[in-house]
């Protein structure tokens, strides 16, 4: 699970059917979509806590069950959830205390041809799509200094050969006993996140 802030989110919405404090905390759990993955449109899992709860009151006006998150504010003593349908969750905290968001990386579902399927959680899902494309880009392997996204990775598992070399042996460019470079894209680069140890291609 990753940390994500509200204004990061996507309508993350939230079941309160069943909001309860347990252990002294209340814990939602909803779903979140993401639009920057490597299968589309993706639903994912998010789990909201609140620490320190001591009691917890719904006022679900709208009667759907759901509350589509619009605003988080605390206050010495609570912490009020609101949501763009008449919803609210005030969580009563015995000290100052704050709504943490985590989203899963494994999606729920994905969106086909206008409707949402299943996702099989074995098969990988790279997220944040647009942001590693552009890393790979922007940065060259150390071997042909050709940029990444030319080389077999987990984005393309059918090519084999960086395809920069490959065109360059077609076009004359390079030699045919040259060899073709056949380095995998590391995974830190595809990883969420920015890699701090990318090069840049000037």
């Amino acid at each position: 699970m990753t940390l994500r802030s509200l204004a990061t989110l996507d309508d993350a919405t939230f079941d309160v059917t069943a909001a309860r404090v347990a252990d002294g905390r209340l814990v939602l759990h909803g779903w979140v979509e993401d639009h920057d993955t490597n299968v589309g449109t993706a639903r994912l899992p998010v789990v909201l806590t609140v620490p320190d709860a001591v009691s917890v009151m719904v006022d679900d006006t709208g009667g759907t069950g759901e509350l589509v998150l619009e605003s988080i504010d605390v206050t010495a003593t609570t912490v009020t959830l609101r949501g763009v349908i008449p919803c609210a969750v005030v969580v009563t905290t015995s000290v100052r205390s704050q709504a943490l968001v985590d989203v899963g990386t494994t999606p729920i579902a994905v969106r086909r041809w206008g409707r949402w399927r299943r996702w099989d959680p074995a098969v990988p899902v790279i997220l944040d799509y647009r942001a590693v494309s552009k890393r790979l880009r922007n940065t060259a392997c150390p071997t042909c200094a050709h940029p990444w996204e030319e080389h077999p990775g987990e984005l393309d598992r059918a090519r084999t050969r960086c395809g920069e070399c490959e065109y360059e042996v077609e076009h004359g460019e390079r030699s045919p006993i040259e060899s073709i470079c056949t380095a995998q894209i590391p995974h830190r680069l595809v990883e969420l996140g920015p890699s701090p140890h990318d090069r840049r291609i000037t």
